[in-house]
């Protein structure tokens, strides 16, 4: 009781309280885990990628020194200089073709910074930069004392000082058992060069790179204290690896790699404090942010619980008044009391939806929608369907029929602003208001088979096509005045009910892309379509079009690149005419594809988007841009938050489809604008049964289904449920029942009469 009194009466202001104490309980925590998470995160993300850039330098490192040892050998095996090296007398003519043919090698490789040839026999040695002279005059003690001495192993880099410079070399041939050799090729590397291609310095943020012997002295690299080298070559036991090293009050965060066959050691080293104080001035500003945003947000909810609360009264008022004794509420006080009120009052009424839906489900109506489909999809009709349509809609009581399609512009952006359940919703208006325009004068029915598109079944005696056209534009104005959302329309001429509606209906939706071709607003006949096929040439490599589209599916924007360069690469040694027009046809077939071009979402004609560019490379280029920006928002659509949506736009194609027999996992990643591996994949997450099972299941309960409610025969249900042949249906339902489709409707429960 004593906690009632210091409580507001004021039901917002409880409710403000509750709500400051849960965001500051929440929101302040939460910011520094994050923040902290964030920060471990991206240290180990500041590894890796160091670790990364190690085994690259690595590689490089490996790349560089044998191309050098490569170079080397070729060079000391040439002719000339193999000739000067082995004469046991000085010979002008063989100097000079020593010294051009060195010279050759020289200007082709920039890391070579100076080439010694010494002939050991006459005591002589050539400066590629310097000349001739004697080894009394060789002005590079320190690189002819090297070439004397016995190396410990084979063709290996070594380093000397002259000059007070440490230099880099290579010395051919190398005699590991002190033998002597005739002559001696030394090539002194540009070691800055080098170190500039292989190593990264960056001594404000405390990064440095560097090369090491086993012994711990530096090849390659900044000079340091040699207790740091060689702390750091003591502990760099494996081929390769990572570790935190303490010098004089500092860690240093390692990353090193072996460089065979030299047997030297590529470090990575980076100040780990200078890298933690970045990220302690973020988690510092974060929390800054979030304390001013905790103000400001309580600010918020303060005035929103004032402003919104009395609403939810009144509603709770309403539902009481509206449904009294049906309420279950619990006794108690303050918004416990109203929130009951709700809860209940919601209940009840989402039963009632609920109720009401499956009651417009069971109505005949639906029925009929369901046979509709089944028509368009399977081309032609079984009695027992073709009776039923004869006593619920008038299309095959009188006159030819027409088939037409209702393709929305811009789907794109249409599913985008929409939800799924939303789009269903809109496209049945949009079918209900061209059966109103069309049906004033003849019989008309809309059917939704999933996608961007409506069907449109039409029959009457006698029609002109002028005012059928006439109508559709009609229909068309309507449907843009009413949903705001603009249509293309095609309708095919008269046709018997027992031609094959499915050719028609595919033949008809494929007019409707005619308007990215043309731009025109218009009604499509099939005139339409021979004028454009007329003008239409075959791509010269339609596989390449169709590795393009395979690889933008699966998000990889080098190969998309190199697809593009493979298609564009022939359009080069083409008339102007004719790749335009092979432009037309790729920018038509990638507009179909995927249902939009981001910067294309207003269907305008194709030939005045190709007259922005002077140049096929800028053609490219923007056409490249385009299909990133697919990429990008077929990667958005796998998000999490859309899972569940394009899991249910899958059951509805499929259950729209079933009876289609070429359902295939394919045409539905068409569909839903998706590969056919991630779909495969989502299903099984969400179902946790393949995608292919789902279809045959669902397969088999309509038939299930048809079996027990209806007389139709076996072979027509099998066709109806999506079976290609007879035998295949009756493998299937035995190996899924146990039973023949025969012998599960005798044993079936007797349908109430």
């Amino acid at each position: 009781m004593r906690m009632k009194r210091f409580m507001p009466r004021q039901k917002y202001i409880r409710i403000f309280l509750a709500l400051c104490i849960l965001f500051a309980l929440v929101s302040i925590p939460f910011v520094y885990l994050i923040t902290h998470q964030f920060s471990a995160y991206a240290l180990k993300q500041i590894d890796k990628v160091n670790r990364i850039e190690v085994e690259h330098a690595q590689e490089n490192a490996g790349f560089v020194f044998k191309k050098m040892i490569g170079y080397g050998l070729n060079m000391y095996q040439d002719k000339s200089i193999q000739l000067w090296l082995t004469d046991r007398t000085e010979t002008p003519e063989h100097q000079v073709d020593a010294m051009t043919a060195a010279a050759n090698y020289m200007t082709t490789e920039p890391f070579i910074e100076n080439i010694y040839l010494f002939n050991m026999r006459t005591e002589h040695a050539i400066n590629l930069k310097y000349g001739l002279s004697t080894f009394s005059g060789f002005s590079d003690r320190a690189a002819l004392d090297i070439a004397r001495q016995p190396r410990k192993s084979y063709l290996n880099f070594t380093t000397y000082e002259t000059n007070g410079r440490q230099k880099l070399a290579l010395v051919i041939p190398t005699v590991p058992s002190g033998q002597q050799s005739f002559g001696y090729l030394v090539m002194v590397m540009e070691s800055k060069l080098i170190q500039q291609y292989l190593l990264k310095e960056n001594r404000q943020s405390g990064m440095s790179s560097f090369i090491l012997d086993s012994d711990g002295r530096v090849m390659l690299g900044s000079d340091a204290e040699e207790s740091w080298y060689a702390d750091l070559a003591a502990k760099a036991s494996r081929e390769a690896g990572s570790f935190t090293h303490r010098y004089k009050g500092e860690l240093w965060s390692v990353q090193y790699a072996r460089i065979a066959p030299q047997g030297w050691t590529l470090f990575s080293t980076a100040k780990v404090e200078e890298i933690r104080a970045d990220f302690d001035s973020f988690r510092n500003n974060m929390l800054l942010f979030a304390v001013s945003f905790a103000v400001l947000m309580l600010a918020i909810l303060f005035w929103n619980s004032r402003r919104t609360y009395k609403p939810f009264s009144q509603l709770a008022d309403q539902l009481e008044t509206k449904l009294g004794s049906r309420l279950n509420r619990e006794p108690s006080e303050g918004p416990r009391e109203e929130y009951n009120v709700l809860r209940s009052g919601i209940e009840i009424l989402a039963d009632q939806v609920d109720k009401l839906d499956m009651s417009m489900r069971e109505h005949k109506s639906v029925i009929k929608t369901e046979y509709l489909r089944q028509w368009i999809l399977q081309g032609k009709l079984i009695a027992p369907i073709e009776q039923v349509l004869r006593e619920h809609t008038a299309l095959l009581r009188e006159g030819n029929l027409h088939v037409g399609v209702l393709r929305i512009n811009e789907y794109s952006l249409f599913e985008e602003r929409y939800n799924f359940a939303s789009r269903k919703l809109i496209k049945y208006a949009i079918g209900n208001i061209a059966e109103e325009i069309l049906g004033r004068n003849w019989s008309a029915e809309a059917v939704d088979l999933g996608g961007d598109h409506l069907a449109v079944l039409l029959s009457g005696r006698d029609i002109a096509m002028e005012e059928l056209v006439e109508a559709m534009e009609e229909a068309g104005k309507h449907i843009s005045r009413w949903t705001r959302i603009g249509v293309t329309i095609a309708v095919s001429g008269p046709n018997a009910y027992t031609d094959d509606l499915k050719g028609i209906y595919g033949h008809i939706h494929e007019l409707t892309m005619l308007k990215f071709i043309s731009g025109e607003d218009k009604v499509y006949l099939e005139q339409d379509f021979e004028a454009y096929m007329a003008r239409v040439q075959p791509l010269p490599d339609d596989h390449l079009l169709d590795e393009l589209i395979r690889r933008i599916r699966m998000g990889k924007p080098e190969e998309v690149g190199e697809s593009l360069d493979r298609i564009f690469g022939p359009m080069q040694t083409m008339r102007y005419a004719d790749s335009k027009f092979q432009l037309s046809l790729i920018l038509y077939t990638l507009f179909k594809t995927f249902n939009k071009l981001p910067s294309v979402e207003s269907v305008e004609r194709i030939e005045s988007i190709l007259e922005r560019f002077d140049t096929l490379a800028g053609i490219k280029g923007w056409l490249e841009q385009e299909l990133l920006e697919i990429m990008g928002d077929l990667s958005n659509k796998k998000g999490s938050s859309r899972r569940d949506e394009i899991v249910a736009e899958i059951v509805e194609y499929v259950g729209t489809h079933l009876h289609d027999p070429m359902l295939t996992i394919e045409e539905i990643s068409d569909h839903v604008s998706l590969s056919t591996r991630y779909i495969r994949q989502l299903f099984k997450e969400v179902f946790e049964t393949t995608l292919s099972d789902y279809i045959l299941e669902q397969r088999i309960g309509r038939v299930k289904e048809l079996l027990e409610t209806t007389d139709w025969t076996v072979t027509d249900i099998g066709e109806r449920s999506g079976f290609q042949t007879k035998s295949n249906f009756f493998t299937t339902f035995k190996k899924a029942t146990g039973m023949t489709p025969s012998q599960y409707r005798d044993n079936r429960p007797s349908r109430p009469s």
